[in-house]
């Protein structure tokens, strides 16, 4: 049964390595008010297990400590790929550009849900009173539903910040087309006048030509 649980497991495993693989560069080099990251990871592995010891260390050290600094990562990375996106739109960057970005605010997604997913429930009372106490997978079951439902709501927001920026640049778009057909306009016009303006002076030079050589003449007569 652990086998096949494994086996499918390991989809989502390859999914999320490489947020896996940033989570493992953030605990060995950051450190927190309680001293470096990768002593308490591994104080927390040798007591309890890789297993429990990774779910006490997420839930006592690093989600306490940096929660709020990943969830100032999406948000950022979320206004690159909306800017990423409405420059795309208009032609100015390449589609690479814009594959990079939705990658980078993928795994930020997925390591703010494993951030929530750690995060510790406050226990809940009626009358100051706690209920009934739930088990743990009932618990897990819980947190996995909740970051779901979170990460599909910041999806959602994220679709609609993207059509609007679509929309934007579209107007911007067409305003430029606007202004270029003025200014094309504004070329003809000053063009056409300049024309005028030059025959004029060439029909007054042929003017006094014509007025200087009938003077010769009438000299000359």
């Amino acid at each position: 049964m652990r086998f096949v649980r494994a086996l499918l497991f390991l989809p989502v495993l390859v999914l999320i390595s490489p947020v896996l693989a940033i989570l493992g560069v953030i605990i060995l080099i950051a450190e927190s008010r309680s001293g470096p990251l990768r002593g308490l990871f591994q104080d927390e592995v040798r007591a309890y297990g890789l297993a429990k010891g990774f779910s006490r260390f997420m839930q006592k050290v690093f989600v306490p400590a940096y929660k709020h600094h990943v969830q100032s990562f999406v948000l950022g990375a979320a206004g690159i790929l909306v800017v990423t996106v409405g420059l795309r739109g208009l032609g100015v960057l390449p589609a690479l550009i814009v594959y990079l970005a939705l990658a980078l605010e993928f795994i930020l997604l997925v390591l703010w849900a494993i951030t929530v997913f750690y995060t510790e429930e406050e226990d809940i009372t009626e009358n100051g009173k706690p209920l009934a106490h739930r088990t743990v997978a009932d618990d897990g079951s819980a947190k996995l539903i909740a970051s779901i439902r979170d990460l599909s709501t910041q999806m959602a927001l994220l679709e609609n910040r993207l059509r609007a920026t679509e929309e934007h640049f579209r107007e911007l778009g067409s305003l430029n087309g606007s202004l270029q057909e003025v200014a094309t306009r504004l070329n003809s016009l000053v063009g056409d006048r300049f024309n005028a303006r030059v025959k004029q002076e060439f029909d007054q030079l042929l003017a006094e030509l014509g007025r200087r050589v009938s003077g010769k003449d009438g000299s000359a007569g």
